[in-house]
């Protein structure tokens, strides 16, 4: 692990990444669950960082049915219309150039735009969404698509996440990651090269070495 990070991109995760929703999407997925007779327990686990259609597949298969996903998505849009931003999100946003950065997100669209819409964030050029691959995350596509629409390699990219599959997907198409304590402890997400318990925590530089190249550098402090 390191305290400094250097890229020429930057793709975020949505939930728990700009957007303060990890608890809302528990109670998502415990409406959800008390609906069709489900222990909540048992779901938990599969949640965070995936696709509805992964997680519902991963519960029980029989269950993995587009009318169900549907009724996840109506629920997710009705809770994240009260979304809020993490702590020092909508700040670190504003200072980025508007092509620089892209979402790269598990949830549907029309999902992510309400909470991104909501917490008071302008909608980026560029966001991989769920209906945008044929594998969610851990699967490197979402990461390797989103870098691509940016113009960079993913090697150049860093990625911001707060879950244990989306590290892994940022870190198996070749970011950089840098790893939010906002919805799991250090150790769930100890693949990373950087963890941060918030984005108080990073200092961003922004240099312009080349009139076509800007280099961003974030230090752990």
């Amino acid at each position: 692990m390191t305290n400094n990070v250097t890229g020429k991109a930057l793709i975020f995760d949505v939930d728990a990444t700009l957007v303060d929703t990890a608890e809302v999407i528990d109670e998502i997925w415990r409406v959800w669950a008390d609906r069709h007779q489900q222990d909540f327990e048992q779901v938990l686990p599969h949640v965070h960082g995936r696709k509805v259609m992964e997680t519902l597949t991963r519960i029980n298969n029989k269950l993995a049915t587009r009318q169900h996903e549907l009724e996840v998505e109506e629920i997710a849009i009705e809770m994240f219309g009260q979304s809020t931003a993490i702590s020092g999100a909508l700040e670190l946003i504003a200072k980025l150039p508007k092509k620089s950065w892209a979402i790269a997100t598990s949830g549907a669209r029309k999902v992510a735009s309400t909470s991104l819409t909501a917490a008071g964030f302008s909608l980026p050029q560029i966001m991989v969404c769920a209906e945008d691959v044929n594998e969610g995350k851990p699967s490197p596509e979402p990461f390797a698509l989103a870098a691509s629409k940016l113009g960079f390699c993913p090697s150049e990219c860093i990625a911001f996440e707060d879950s244990p599959a989306g590290i892994r997907s940022a870190k198996s198409a070749g970011c950089k990651t840098i790893a939010l304590l906002t919805s799991h402890n250090k150790s769930e997400v100890a693949e990373a090269d950087m963890i941060v318990s918030s984005f108080a925590e990073l200092v961003m530089n922004l240099s312009q070495p080349m009139a076509s190249s800007k280099q961003f550098e974030f230090i752990a402090v």
